[in-house]
């Protein structure tokens, strides 16, 4: 179960399937003993730029922030923890912070890249 688990979780983080199919995995996954799996500054800006690209859902990217940030087995490394998970929880609460359009994206890419 291991390595399935690490698998679905790292297809989450990389949102490399349909999201309903990626949460269910990620979720099972997160439910047994493993290693942790990391985002990365890297990995959210590729999720970043297939939401501009069209290539995932625009409209899916606070609920995938959501999940990447509440399940357990998924870390950040202690550098880069303040900027990514400022992201995520602000990408997952639009309706506290900015409606998720193309220009977040963009702003979001950028504070990445910086950070």
């Amino acid at each position: 179960m291991d390595s399935d688990a690490c698998q679905g979780l790292v297809s989450l983080i990389r949102w490399e399937s349909p999201l309903d199919e990626l949460i269910n995995a990620a979720n099972r996954c997160d439910r047994h003993e493993g290693p942790s799996v990391r985002l990365d500054r890297e990995a959210a800006r590729q999720v970043l730029q297939r939401c501009l690209s069209g290539e995932v859902d625009i409209l899916d990217l606070p609920r995938w922030a959501g999940v990447v940030h509440m399940l357990e087995r998924i870390d950040i490394d202690e550098e880069d923890v303040e900027p990514l998970t400022q992201f995520l929880f602000e990408l997952s609460g639009p309706e506290l912070f900015d409606p998720i359009t193309v220009d977040v994206c963009r702003r979001w890419i950028s504070r990445i890249e910086q950070a």
